[in-house]
């Protein structure tokens, strides 16, 4: 995974986690008001159609690096892949198995690694879902437009 391209997300919200977003304290009652509690990078999915956290393209190798800024945890869930978790607080793991969800500790960061095979518009969310309602689920797209030959 040497040549992989990171990415950074950071979950955040709930009522005793760090909530403080690139929109402030206001932006994040308003968010709140309107039932969204949890957040990645900084937004609430709400609704059906949203823009990608992040668009792939088709045939080349990730990480994200998490970093699980609450005090809850988070099932994290990537559909239409497969991925393996190489660390856990900075240190490798032992057995990397393949999954599709892994679950995050409250203050935890994970880094999962994956290639961008599949391509389409896969949900990335917390498979609480509770969570997922309340805005911590997103969109990640594999562009087979961009296919790396």
């Amino acid at each position: 995974m040497q040549a992989a391209k990171r990415h950074q997300i950071v979950f955040n919200g709930g009522m005793m986690g760090q909530m403080m977003m690139g929109g402030g304290m206001g932006s994040m009652m308003e968010q709140m008001r309107e039932g969204n509690m949890w957040f990645i990078n900084g937004k609430a999915a709400t609704g059906h159609m949203m823009d990608p956290l992040l668009v792939l393209p088709q045939g080349t190798s990730h990480v994200l690096q998490m970093d699980n800024r609450t005090a809850w945890h988070h099932p994290m869930h990537l559909h239409g892949h497969s991925f393996r978790v190489i660390t856990r607080n900075g240190q490798p793991t032992r057995h990397r198995e393949w999954q599709d969800t892994v679950l995050m500790a409250p203050e935890e960061r994970v880094e999962i690694a994956f290639v961008a095979d599949n391509p389409g518009d896969w949900m990335f969310h917390c498979h609480i879902l509770e969570h997922q309602a309340a805005g911590m689920m997103g969109v990640i797209r594999v562009d087979p437009g961009t296919t790396k030959t």
